[in-house]
């Protein structure tokens, strides 16, 4: 098993996920395609047992997902066209046939399977994988953020991702947060599934080789105040949801390095920083309106999920802690009760 998969993984309760341990071809057909997508599978040889398992943990618009089949099987499932899939071998090794290209994949080498390409792979008796799902969608937007223009055909990238190479090295910190967020439920997880995700996305659009790679020099250009204006608009509408760069720059017509040069000419500081700060004045507004405030939730109703940092922000903008600011509505609540 690869160390560098169990360190990224280790504290994943994978258990709880739990949809299937069983050794009926059929219910691994069925209950697998529901997660992922329909397909067919055959078990290698006569003397092959399957004894199959599956574990699916949804995180937002990403999933984690562990799988096994326990012998030698061959799976079709054509393309799987609304999402990619990202397949980490734990153990094993299996040939990816993608687009006419065949790839092993194995503990030393991660495999990118595209949406729009023809797919299907053989797997060895000891093959497992944890395989992440990105939505086609979030990595289309990512592009037309990246770019200012949607992408002119499906996105296609190359299998491979050695995990000596940069690519992985950009990927392991991302996946080892996405992996932290499981050991938690709090609601406010969904802003960190959404960043998380963005992150993602733009890590394999600039990091992995693919078939519009060549396109992805987009010129900065400095952006005229309106879009900046209609930028500041769109955020301050949506303070409490969850809201990525990719977002805006979306909602605006133009790429993300556009709209980040539009915020650092005008207002010298980028997008997300500037809506950090509206998020902590709306928090501030919040404790100091509300007769029972109470600053977690506050924080959390705006998008801050770590309460250390929140704080430091919070202090650094208003020359005060959270706590003292609910300290003087406490106060003023007294007095006028």
């Amino acid at each position: 098993m690869s160390e560098t998969l169990v360190s990224v993984f280790a504290g994943v309760d994978f258990e709880r996920g739990r949809l299937f341990d069983t050794t009926d071809l059929d219910e691994v057909r069925l209950l697998c395609g529901r997660v992922l997508s329909p397909h067919d599978i055959r078990v290698g040889g006569s003397r092959q047992r399957l004894h199959a398992r599956m574990e699916h943990l949804p995180l937002g618009g990403l999933s984690l997902s562990r799988l096994k089949w326990g012998a030698a099987v061959e799976v079709d499932p054509d393309r799987l066209a609304s999402y990619y899939l990202l397949s980490l071998p734990l153990q094993g090794h299996a040939e990816f046939s993608l687009g006419g290209r065949v790839t092993t994949v194995t503990p030393r080498t991660a495999g990118i399977v595209s949406a729009a390409q023809r797919f299907h792979f053989g797997a060895s008796p000891d093959f497992e994988q944890i395989v992440l799902r990105l939505e086609r969608g979030a990595v289309e937007a990512g592009w037309e953020a990246l770019c200012g223009r949607p992408p002119t055909r499906p996105i296609d990238f190359d299998c491979a991702v050695p995990v000596d190479g940069a690519g992985w090295r950009s990927l392991a910190p991302l996946l080892q947060m996405l992996a932290r967020s499981t050991q938690t439920e709090q609601p406010t997880l969904r802003f960190v599934h959404a960043r998380l995700e963005e992150m993602l996305v733009n890590t394999f659009l600039l990091q992995q080789p693919h078939s519009e790679a060549p396109h992805l020099a987009c010129s900065t250009h400095r952006p005229v105040p309106t879009h900046v204006k209609r930028a500041i608009a769109f955020m301050e509408e949506r303070l409490e949801q969850v809201l990525t760069v990719s977002d805006v720059a979306r909602a605006c017509g133009i790429s993300i390095r556009t709209l980040q040069a539009g915020f650092s000419a005008e207002l010298s500081m980028g997008p997300m920083q500037w809506l950090r700060d509206q998020r902590l004045q709306a928090v501030r507004d919040a404790l100091l309106s509300s007769r029972q405030p109470a600053i977690a939730q506050t924080a959390a109703r705006f998008g801050f999920t770590h309460l250390g940092e929140f704080a430091r922000h919070y202090r650094r903008k208003f020359g005060e802690t959270p706590s003292r600011s609910l300290s003087f509505v406490r106060r003023v609540t007294t007095l006028v009760s």
